[in-house]
C-alpha cells in the first residue's frame, strides 16, 4: 500500500518573511498551532494538504513531505532497513500525535507522523 504525503512543512531561516509573502501572493491565512512559533495554514475546503510553517532548525530553507503512518516505530524501522537514518528523534506534539524526521540514501529529509490524538 502506498503512504500520501499528508502534509508538508516549509521550515524557513526568516519565518515572518515567509509568512508575509504566502499571504500576499497566496491569500494563505497561517494560525498558530500547538506553539506559537508553529503555524498552519489550512487547505481549506479544496484539493490540496495543509501546510505548516515553522523556523528552521538550522536556518537552511526547506520544504519537507509528511508522511502519516499507522506506526511510527516501525515506520522509523523500514526507513533504516533500505538505507535511510532518523536524524530527529520522536517527540510528542500534544492531542496530534507523534512526529520525527528520517533522511533516505541520497539526503533528503522526509517527516513522518503518527496519529494518536491521546499524546
Amino acid at each position: 500500500m502506498t503512504l500520501p504525503v499528508t502534509y508538508v512543512e516549509i521550515h524557513s531561516p526568516e519565518l515572518q518573511v515567509t509568512q508575509r509573502f504566502l499571504a500576499a501572493t497566496f491569500g494563505w491565512q497561517p494560525q498558530a498551532f500547538v506553539t506559537s512559533d508553529y503555524l498552519v495554514a489550512p487547505h481549506g475546503d479544496g484539493a490540496g494538504v495543509d501546510t505548516g510553517l515553522t523556523a528552521s532548525r538550522d536556518g537552511q530553507p526547506r520544504c519537507v513531505p509528511v508522511i502519516n503512518v499507522a506506526s511510527l516505530d516501525s515506520a522509523v524501522d523500514a526507513v533504516q532497513a533500505n538505507g535511510g537514518t532518523q536524524v530527529v528523534e520522536p517527540y510528542e506534539i500534544p492531542g496530534v500525535g507523534r512526529a520525527c524526521y528520517v533522511v533516505d540514501p541520497a539526503g533528503v529529509l522526509i517527516g513522518l507522523h503518527e496519529h494518536d490524538p491521546s499524546t
